[in-house]
């Protein structure tokens, strides 16, 4: 083999190696990357209250793909729960030569628990919003509870819809490199059989 082809050979090696390597990290970004933005954006969060003798600890924990937590916060004692609402506004688009369009944004909730030193707020759905305020100030204020958890969502509607889908394309892309990963291991070892005469 002349030195030329062993040359053009390895190009094409370091070529092709580029290029997985730059269509790998382009799928990352939109099978992990994406999805994480999308359920980090609009998140689902879990709070647990717990009585300790006469006093109420709090630990909230806003999470991604709804079970992967990237803040925890916690209140030690609670001293109150309050609510905040925020009205999505109007925007305005300007059209030259058409009407305006105009675009309504979504409305949040936010949770508050306060303690002495600080306090966390976390983000509810405007139309769960006073039941979980009703169900924490009732835990607060009854000695006999022991513990509530509470699971909530920014907002269900994009929460299920976007962030769903945005789930189910990194379980498929997880999937797929897991079944990869196990042809390239367990591919190479398996050993064929001698022929019979």
């Amino acid at each position: 083999m002349s030195s030329a082809s062993k040359i053009g050979g390895s190009k094409s090696v370091k070529k092709s190696l580029l290029s997985q390597i730059l269509l790998s990290i382009v799928g990352f970004l939109f099978c992990v990357g994406m999805p994480a933005l999308v359920t980090g954006v609009v998140p689902a969060s879990t709070i647990k209250f717990e009585r300790v003798g006469d006093r109420v600890t709090a630990t909230t924990q806003t999470c991604i793909f709804y079970i992967i937590p990237y803040r925890t916060i916690h209140i030690d004692p609670v001293t109150g729960i309050d609510y905040d609402f925020i009205s999505g506004g109007v925007t305005r688009e300007r059209r030259s030569g058409q009407t305006d369009k105009y675009t309504q944004a979504e409305d949040k909730g936010v949770l508050v628990i306060q303690g002495p030193d600080q306090s966390a707020s976390i983000l509810v759905s405007p139309f769960n919003l006073e039941s979980v305020r009703t169900k924490a100030k009732a835990f607060l204020n009854d000695a006999q509870a022991r513990e509530l958890k509470l699971f909530v969502m920014a907002n269900w509607k994009f929460g299920l819809i976007f962030g769903g889908l945005a789930t189910f394309l990194t379980l498929i892309y997880i999937g797929s490199f897991i079944f990869a990963f196990g042809q390239m291991l367990f591919g190479k070892k398996k050993s064929r059989l001698p022929d019979r005469v």
